[in-house]
């Protein structure tokens, strides 16, 4: 009888327990939700976003540099689109080899969308606490991974890299405009054919 009485008290304090421990964390989730505690990897601080325009830009080009190895083990590529044409190369020697190159028959109608999609995609989004020299600082970072800038004209330059998304000054969505510019070369794959480039 008096197991039975001190069975009954251990279930009551342990549903009690469990009670407070599922209210406690309601109540957490709550207030993480009301004051903004939650920071996804989605949220990303800027002081500009799409900012400057990109009216009057006739040229955007996008790099991947390749990890730090020999020389000529080292591979690069350009995917640079303007209004009458895209280019795409391949290097090597750290950029100093044209491996392969090919363009295409660009117009002014495809140009402006291509722009269009890259000011939707934040093309000019920096992180906040960057500034221009921040812009050009890519060199060395990442070495065992790729660096990804997006030049925009000549003066807007943007970059981040695979070894952490906030290496860089570039807070616009490169995933997105990683895309765009691929599938403006009709023969992407087959550029980056034999290369560790090829794959993501």
């Amino acid at each position: 009888m008096e197991f039975a009485s001190k069975l009954r008290w251990v279930l009551v304090i342990f549903i009690l327990l469990f009670i407070l421990v599922f209210v406690g964390w309601g109540l957490s989730a709550v207030a993480r939700s009301v004051f903004g505690g939650r920071n996804t990897s989605n949220t990303v601080a800027t002081d500009e976003v799409a900012t400057p325009q990109l009216d009057g830009i006739n040229v955007v080009r996008y790099i991947v540099d390749g990890p730090v190895v020999a020389s000529s083990e080292h591979r690069s590529y350009v995917i640079e689109v303007s209004r009458s044409v895209v280019m795409m190369r391949l290097y090597s020697d750290y950029g100093q080899k044209i491996i392969k190159e090919k363009s295409y028959v660009n117009n002014s109608e495809a140009f402006n969308t291509f722009i269009d999609s890259l000011e939707e995609a934040n093309a000019t989004a920096r992180y906040a606490g960057t500034d221009t020299d921040d812009d050009q600082a890519d060199k060395g970072v990442c070495p065992t991974g790729r660096r990804y800038i997006i030049e925009l004209g000549d003066d807007l330059r943007r970059w981040t890299t695979s070894c952490d998304r906030k290496d860089g000054t570039a807070a616009g969505k490169m995933t997105t405009m990683r895309g765009l510019f691929e599938k403006q070369v009709p023969d992407f794959k087959e550029m980056l054919k034999g290369t560790s480039l090829n794959r993501r």
